[in-house]
């Protein structure tokens, strides 16, 4: 009877440790044998009962420990799958369509990082453009905004971004412009004189920075064309007594420091 009793508790004992594990988000543990991984679920059964078999879906699992050792994780949602996008390009070069009506060329790259993820940097030079104003604008600015693109409100089964560089964005932005422009001067003669007199033209500089929150969207067609369409506002420094220069971004004065920009981008897709 004894040896009996040791050779089940044995039994009992190998058969625990042959079983796979089922591990769940809420780090429950399913101990079972899991006979089939299909699209939406994860099939098992308890080894007291072979033959009633039970079903778990697939987006309650982290992963499973099968007995032979091998670990298979459960993909969070098919967004993060990088096969979807593996004939993609990642890479884009923009221009701002409508930036040399006020007075400056911006030039921009584009490269994800992941699904859901991207990186932007661009370089403007200012004076390229329209002098809209007429005082002579000459400098240049740069621009980083790291890109978090909108996945939708809820998740069906084998859903993922028909590109990965589509879609609506949210995008933390830091600017900074180094530029120099003609300034008019009025002195008291200047002002109060009855005959005609002309300002005093002095070459003013101005250095500004600005931190931003903008918000956009961007299409791409045939994976090849984009079009980014984007507004921001934030915190701004450096602004001037004259009337927020339209170069890259608007710095309001520093009496409150408000920074806003917005624009259109179109470009070139490429880097598969």
């Amino acid at each position: 009877m004894k040896n009996l009793l040791t050779f089940l508790l044995l039994f009992a004992s190998i058969t625990a440790i042959s079983q796979d594990k089922i591990i769940k988000k809420n780090s429950e543990i399913i101990n079972c044998k899991v006979t089939e991984i299909a699209a939406d679920e994860v099939k098992y059964y308890y080894s007291e009962n072979s033959k009633l078999v039970f079903g778990i879906d697939k987006a309650l699992v982290e992963k499973i420990e099968f007995a032979t050792g091998e670990v298979i994780e459960i993909e969070d949602n098919t967004f993060k799958n990088p096969e979807y996008y593996a004939n993609q390009g990642k890479r884009a070069l923009k221009i701002n369509f409508l930036s040399p009506l006020f007075g400056t060329t911006e030039f921009a790259y584009e490269q994800s990082i992941k699904s859901g993820k991207s990186w932007e940097t661009a370089l403007g030079i200012v004076g390229l453009g329209n002098d809209i104003a007429d005082i002579n604008p000459r400098g240049v600015y740069g621009k980083f905004a790291y890109k978090f693109i909108k996945s939708p409100d809820f998740y069906m089964n084998r859903m993922h971004y028909s590109h990965i560089l589509k879609g609506a964005y949210f995008a933390p932005e830091i600017a900074v412009r180094i530029m120099s422009y003609d300034k008019n001067r009025w002195n008291d003669y200047n002002y109060y004189s009855s005959s005609v007199q002309k300002p005093t033209i002095e070459r003013e500089d101005n250095f500004s920075v600005a931190l931003m929150l903008k918000i956009g969207k961007q299409w791409i067609f045939d994976d090849v064309f984009l079009i980014d369409i984007y507004t921001g506002i934030g915190y701004g420094f450096g602004g001037d007594d004259y009337e927020g220069l339209p170069y890259g971004f608007i710095v309001a004065p520093n009496e409150f420091p408000i920074a806003m920009t917005s624009g259109i981008k179109i470009g070139w897709v490429f880097g598969k």
